[in-house]
């Protein structure tokens, strides 16, 4: 009776055996796979081997694009540079509450948030006029402030100095553009008035006046 009971037992055992080798095999070839590659790549050699088997018109583009291929490593464009950056525009006057309550209560927050991914840029509303003028619907007056605000943004090309400067005039746009209220301004946002009073009276306005027609945006 009792090789009767063994003889069954021990015939199943021997398969269960083996199916459960032929079932592990796979998982063991991953992992001898998996570390292979992983030495491959701690060593180099992975990435020596996929570079040197790139057909040559991929081997050319990649040549170009490094750094080394121009010998200038200080102008490379970052690929978030590369790949463009998102417009934002508004459209302003700067003697206007209007502005001012846009710039305080959109645009600055927005840019808190976004200034990195953004291109960024303050457009001016006015007619061109025949004599290569502006009119401006504040008169002459805003027409210097529109001029004095694109002067900042020409020279300070950072968001957080040349927008910080134009908040600071369109808080009390009133005023603009007096002299005081621009040297206060330029004070508390280290700008340079004596680069600011160049750049707006340029080639006797010419300059600022060029600058804000092609700066209109309607």
């Amino acid at each position: 009776m009792a090789a009767k009971i063994t003889l069954p037992l021990m015939e199943d055992k021997r398969p269960i055996r083996n199916r459960a080798r032929r079932r592990h095999r796979p998982v063991l070839l991953l992992l001898v796979t998996a570390i292979t590659i992983y030495g491959l790549y701690a060593f180099g050699l992975f990435s020596s081997f996929t570079t040197a088997s790139l057909p040559t018109r991929y081997k050319s583009a990649q040549n170009s694009d490094s750094p080394s291929a121009s010998g200038d490593t200080k102008h490379v464009v970052p690929p978030k540079a590369a790949s463009g950056l998102v417009p934002l525009e508004a459209h302003i006057i700067s003697k206007c509450p209007d502005t001012r309550d846009c710039l305080r209560e959109l645009i600055l927050p927005a840019m808190i948030r976004v200034h990195e991914k953004v291109n960024f840029t303050l457009t001016y509303i006015g007619t061109p006029t025949e004599n290569d003028g502006v009119e401006c619907k504040h008169g002459p007056g805003e027409c210097m402030g529109n001029i004095i605000e694109l002067c900042a943004h020409k020279l300070y090309p950072d968001p957080k100095i040349w927008l910080g400067f134009t908040m600071c005039l369109t808080r009390d746009y009133e005023a603009i553009p007096q002299r005081e209220l621009v040297e206060d301004c330029a004070l508390e946002h280290a700008v340079d008035f004596v680069k600011l009073n160049e750049c707006a009276t340029r080639d006797d306005g010419a300059f600022g006046m060029a600058m804000l027609r092609a700066y209109m945006g309607c």
